[in-house]
């Protein structure tokens, strides 16, 4: 049976690996290991001490407003096995990922096409947008293998009619809008539609497994339902002051008619984040795949409006555009991870769209050519860069720096200074911390000694707060030696007491 499956998937399954590969070479040495990392390091350490479970997780870009904890808890197994390493943390983290590779395969291969299935996944294997996105190690990292799991669930109730299979599709659900609100709110009305839509089709669903399904989404707020009990709705009042526009708002309004210049600056947006998931810098090539998938979703729409999985992608993927057209809170912004839950649909939009074609001729198989040439040559460069350059700050370097520390101080009283752009440095509190439960680095004094370690990061958006910062450590210590670590600088001083 094994001999079989190999046999009958093995291109996927190469696909897959050179996605995995992709997303783990050098994970130890590029590593983006900011504030969000640290933190959520931090806390992950918590749990495994058994110190704090937390009821809420990372902060959303809506001030006041939190996610529910299931992050923490998720990356807590990575930490685990890693012993605390974020990098092999951040590895479980792109493994769940790159499951999105055989999720959309086994999507369309089960229900349109295996060419259709094997382009798709290829293009999000190999797509250098989509790879860093699995390597950031945020919470919106893995939200693309639950939006394919969630749309796999779907089209076995509608096209299969397996209606018990709704409190799975609710469990994906309700793990969803704890990775990223922005692209999970709109979850809701996208699967209203498309069961609207699909009505004869659903309408025989047991009330019990409707009563289920919910009770399963209410369960996975229990501790967020706790939290506002405890601390008198705080994230309620967030929510309805963020809705209403007295949050997050230069204007008072969250959603309003948008005018001309607004509509525009916001498909133009929309241009710029999906086609750099195939044009990495959004050269004249983008506007050439523009045009393609274009006319490519017109001639689907009108010769195979059939193609229900088709159908169920058009709407992932434009109803929650259209509905954005209306949002004007959060200061107008629109950033790129918010609408993470919709590049699966883009992705496999893209593959129905040129299998379309390629029912008439092979020759846009050379489509891939410009595809691969203008992606691989970021990609490579991405993968194999010097972590010595000036400004660039990653977990490698930060490790050194840290290391170096330790080794100067080993069995000796010291302490230390730091500057990060962010102000809070959690990476910092973290590796220090991890090294010392290994014994491989003395804990730094809570008093005042001698001698005293600063480390700072290049800021190059402020470089005011650094000099500041500087200029205060002047007053503090002299230097004995520096030595730097690509863009952090670790200055080993003597520090100066005043003379009483």
């Amino acid at each position: 049976m094994v001999k079989k499956f190999l046999v009958q998937n093995w291109l996927i399954i190469i696909f897959w690996l050179i996605g995995l590969f992709l997303r783990c070479y050098r994970q130890d040495q590029l590593l983006g290991f900011y504030y969000d990392q640290g933190r959520d390091a931090l806390m992950s350490t918590d749990i495994l001490s058994f110190r704090h479970f937390p009821a809420i997780g990372p902060t959303t870009g809506i001030n006041g407003l939190y996610l529910g904890p299931f992050w923490y808890y998720l990356i807590t197994p990575g930490y685990l096995l890693g012993r605390g390493s974020p990098a092999i943390a951040s590895l479980f983290i792109a493994f769940i990922e790159s499951l999105t590779i055989p999720l959309i395969y086994f999507l369309l291969k089960t229900f349109v096409s295996r060419r259709s299935a094997l382009i798709a996944a290829f293009l999000w294997a190999s797509s250098h947008y989509l790879i860093r996105s699995a390597r950031w190690f945020s919470n919106p990292s893995p939200l693309p293998a639950f939006v394919v799991g969630i749309m796999i669930l779907l089209s076995f109730i509608i096209f299969k009619k397996r209606s018990q299979l709704w409190p799975w599709l609710f469990l994906l659900l309700g793990l969803s809008f704890q990775l990223e609100a922005a692209s999970a709110f709109f979850f809701i009305p996208i699967i209203l539609t498309i069961s609207i839509l699909n009505f004869p089709a659903i309408k025989k669903t047991p009330l019990k497994t409707w009563i289920l399904s919910l009770a399963t989404f209410l369960f996975l707020l229990i501790p967020q339902f706790l939290f506002e009990f405890k601390n008198h709705f705080p994230l309620t009042k967030t929510f309805i002051g963020f809705l209403t526009g007295k949050v997050n708002s230069a204007t008072g309004q969250t959603w309003a008619i948008p005018n001309l210049t607004f509509a525009l600056n916001r498909l133009v947006s929309y241009y710029h984040i999906f086609f750099s998931k195939i044009d990495t810098n959004v050269t004249r090539a983008s506007f050439f795949f523009l045009i393609f998938l274009a006319f490519g979703l017109i001639l689907l729409l009108v010769k195979r409006p059939k193609n229900k999985v088709f159908v169920i992608n058009f709407i992932w993927l434009f109803l929650p555009l259209f509905l954005l057209l209306f949002f004007v809170g959060n200061y107008g912004q629109l950033y790129d991870y918010y609408l993470t839950g919709y590049f699966p649909a883009f992705i496999i939009l893209i593959g129905l769209v040129l299998d379309y074609y390629l029912s008439f001729t092979p020759l846009f198989y050379l489509l891939l050519i410009p595809y691969l040439s203008l992606n691989m040559v970021h990609l490579k460069n991405y993968l194999i860069a010097n972590p010595d350059g000036p400004t660039h700050v990653s977990l490698g370097n930060e490790l050194l720096a840290v290391k170096y520390i330790c080794q100067k101080t080993l069995g000796k009283d010291y302490n230390t200074d730091i500057y990060v752009p962010p102000i809070i440095p959690y990476p910092y509190q973290y590796l220090f911390s991890w090294l010392s439960a290994k014994k491989s680095c003395t804990p730094a004094k809570s008093n005042l000694v001698p001698m005293l370690f600063t480390v700072y990061e290049v800021d190059q958006n402020n470089p005011q707060n650094l000099s500041s910062w500087l200029q205060r450590q002047q007053n503090i210590g002299t230097i004995v030696e520096e030595k730097r670590f690509g863009g952090i600088v670790v200055q080993q001083r003597q520090r100066i007491y005043e003379k009483k």
